[in-house]
């Protein structure tokens, strides 16, 4: 048993009243993950989005080197999301960073909720809009670092200085 009040805390569903939350709580499920248990895998299906209860999960692709650490996702956080707004399959891997507790959401139910009630499509919407607006933006922020190492050290190959 878990204390629902997580549900509370999460940006995903912090402005739903009690009511509303005890809605999710009846169509969720609680999992348990291993340290380094894969939770799902890049180009899975998208069955539903998952909340961090306890522990951290990262999310990561694979490159040529390895495994690449995208985010690290604390108590709280949510992802999986997409699959709310389209049927992509899976965009990266998600892992247990270590021993996590997660709520799951089947995808099926929640559209099913959101449908049938209006007034949680609105702020559930609104919210998943808000976390995207900001993970957007730090996106931008990574690229626009990345970009100004990638043009010093092409400048300085050529043995020039960049001026800002």
């Amino acid at each position: 048993m878990i204390d629902t009040a997580f549900l509370n805390d999460s940006p995903l569903f912090r402005n739903l009243d009690e009511t509303e939350r005890a809605q999710i709580l009846i169509i969720g499920q609680v999992r348990a993950y291993d340290p380094d248990q894969v939770i799902f895998k890049e180009g899975d299906a998208g069955d539903g989005l998952f909340i961090v209860v306890k522990g951290s999960v990262r999310i990561s692709k694979q490159s040529a080197t390895g495994e690449e650490a995208l985010a690290i996702l604390e108590s709280h956080a949510f992802f999986g999301e997409m699959a709310l707004i389209d049927f992509s399959p899976r965009a990266a891997d998600a892992i247990a960073n270590e021993a996590a507790t997660l709520f799951f959401i089947p995808l099926k139910d929640l559209r099913a909720l959101i449908e049938s009630h209006h007034q949680i499509a609105l702020k559930v919407l609104y919210a998943l809009c808000e976390t995207l607006v900001q993970r957007l933006r730090d996106t931008n922020e990574r690229y626009m670092s990345v970009f100004t190492i990638a043009q010093w050290s092409a400048s300085a190959q050529n043995g020039l200085i960049p001026l800002p």
